[in-house]
This record gives structure tokens, sequence and C-alpha cells, in this order.
């Protein structure tokens, strides 16, 4: 069954792919729709999705599913919040946006923090549907790790000792915030639809 995928992020769609067990996940260009491109300028995560899902819905008349991620810093009111991916500026790398919050908790004592995932599904008839994932954690006082990606190397998951850079893969998928969400999603898809694994 092909599901098609709210996002141009080939890295994000390998995960993406992997996490639902489904090789039939598209992108917008897959099925016609050059330069799909979105403001997301909701004040949740799941507006931000729903925005993103919507719009593609409306082009494509498809099964589509988008997914917003925020991380949420106690100690700075829970910025970055949904601004997580823009957090040092529009332009902002992932190491721009890391090093503006180090910086910003430099001072603080409680660096209690936690990932958000919002996934919205909209079917064929445009119903939508919602799937979320937390991961709880904290922000490290530097770096550590060479994987991921975003503010992984800044992510420490007290339970595992490690931040999310330090993980692998695997195993990070299926304790992330993405990996959380994702398996709500895979599990609703395969008791709707018999052919979700075809």
């Amino acid at each position: 069954m092909q599901l098609v995928f709210a996002s141009n992020n080939i890295n994000k769609l390998e995960q993406v792919k992997l996490l639902l067990d489904n090789e039939q996940i598209l992108m917008p260009k897959d099925v016609g729709v050059v330069g799909f491109d979105v403001v997301e300028d909701g004040l949740t995560l799941r507006e931000n999705a729903y925005k993103k899902a919507n719009e593609l819905y409306k082009l494509t008349k498809k099964k589509v599913f988008s997914d917003d991620t925020g991380l949420f810093v106690k100690a700075l009111d829970n910025r970055p919040g949904i601004y997580a991916h823009r957090y040092a500026g529009e332009d902002a790398t992932d190491k721009d946006n890391r090093d503006k919050l180090l910086e910003e908790l430099s001072a603080k004592n409680n660096r209690d923090a936690y990932f958000l995932t919002v996934i919205c599904f909209i079917d064929e008839n445009g119903k939508d549907y919602y799937f979320e994932g937390r991961l709880d954690g904290s922000i490290s006082e530097s770096e550590l790790g060479d994987g991921g990606f975003g503010y992984d190397k800044i992510f420490y998951v007290e339970k595992y000792s490690k931040t999310l850079a330090q993980m692998d893969i695997a195993f990070k998928n299926q304790i992330s915030h993405r990996g959380l969400a994702m398996k709500e999603f895979k599990k609703f898809l395969e008791e709707k639809y018999e052919n979700f694994n075809n």
C-alpha cells in the first residue's frame, strides 16, 4: 500500500520507511508534486503536522501523512518548542541551533527536556488521525556522539546513559519520540488496511 509523506527530506524518508517497515512510502515529487513547501505557522505541533498533510492531500487526494517534532526545555520556558528546526534563525544549521541552546543553558542548573513528535495521517476520504511519541531526557553540557542529526548530540537519555547521537540507529529508532509515534501509526495502519504491508 502506498502512502505519500509530506517531506522532501530523503534522510527522513529512509528513516520512516524503516520505522513503518514499508518500502512504498513516496515523496511529493514521486506523485508529481514538485517543490512541495508549506509555511509552518501553526502554534502547535499538531497544527503544523495537519497543515502539511492537508496541503498534500488537497494536491493529490491520496493517503498522506506528515510529522512535526519539537524540543521542549524546562528551564527555557519550553523553548525552542515548535521552533526547534529554526531556533537560531531561518537558515540555521543543526550546529547553530545546538550552539544557541547550549549557550542559553550555560548558567542553568535544570537541564530537563523532552522531545515530542506528532504525526498527522489523512486517509483517502480526507479524515485526519493523530499519533504522538514523547522522549524525556536532558540537555548535556557538550556534544557527545557522532550519529543522528538535529539535537541528537546534546539530548541525553538518563535511562541509557547516552545521548541519542551515541546510540545505535536501530536502538534509537525503538526508543525515540519519532520511533514511538511511528509505532502507534503503524499499528493503526495494519488494523485499518489489510494490504498495508503489500
